[in-house]
């Protein structure tokens, strides 16, 4: 069962899910905005009146500031992934709460809404990190499903993935970009997949199984937040499923 951690110590831990019967769940997608998947998924989002949180680099906020307005615009979350996918593990603490914090006001600059959240690269985080980007007054959010969409596969593949893995309370990791295309094997085949249409069978299932899609700020209001400190079971999942 959920427990609540003294916030001492629950600083330190991101959130994983919350806890609660309500038929909701927190869809988020990372590492965009893209010129191609962002708009598609955001269509699908407005057909379904479904909200979502958008995890984005700064990098990409900066090349496309005119996406970054449009999800503002129609209702999404907007909250910050980074400028890029680099860990912040590889970063001391003050290097990566000086990063998270520019990076933080630029990308409120570019959509013109607030930043509430940070999702770290892969999921993974010093306590000492999570309490300092706390500080700032960003909320550390991990993830409780996934549809491992950083691989190529069958759209229904992927959707039944990310349905498998979500519930009341529960929030889902997906991507309306690859991050880190650097980090592709040789013997990799990069993600060519309808994203979009991923997230049509999403919201589809979601309904099918009476659950509605919202935004991580929304599910977490009046609700109490299930914390873990995500860095081992990201890292395990990177090898199989990369957040």
């Amino acid at each position: 069962m959920p427990f609540t951690v003294p916030d001492a110590v629950g600083g330190a831990l991101g959130v994983f899910c919350v806890d609660t019967t309500d038929p909701v769940m927190g869809l988020t997608y990372d590492d965009g905005p893209h010129p191609d998947h962002t708009p598609r998924i955001l269509d699908v989002l407005a057909a379904h009146d479904a909200r979502a949180t958008f995890f984005v680099l700064a990098r990409q906020a900066r090349s496309h500031p005119d996406l970054m307005r449009r999800i503002a615009r129609e209702g999404h979350e907007v909250a910050l992934h980074g400028d890029d996918h680099r860990s912040i593990l590889t970063m001391s603490t003050h290097d990566a709460v000086a990063m998270i914090r520019a990076c933080a006001r630029e990308v409120e600059g570019l959509s013109g809404a607030p930043v509430t959240l940070y999702r770290p690269p892969y999921g993974a985080h010093t306590p000492r990190q999570a309490l300092a980007i706390r500080r700032l007054g960003l909320e550390v959010v991990l993830w409780s499903g996934d549809g491992l969409d950083w691989l190529d596969d069958e759209e229904d593949a992927i959707a039944e993935r990310a349905l498998t893995s979500t519930f009341r309370g529960g929030i889902l990791l997906m991507h309306d970009d690859r991050g880190d295309p650097e980090t592709i094997a040789a013997d990799e085949v990069a993600p060519a997949f309808d994203r979009g249409r991923v997230t049509e069978l999403i919201l589809t299932g979601l309904a099918a199984r009476g659950l509605t899609a919202t935004s991580v700020s929304a599910l977490l209001a009046n609700r109490v937040p299930v914390r873990s400190l995500a860095k081992d079971r990201a890292m395990q999942t990177r090898t199989g499923a990369r957040p």
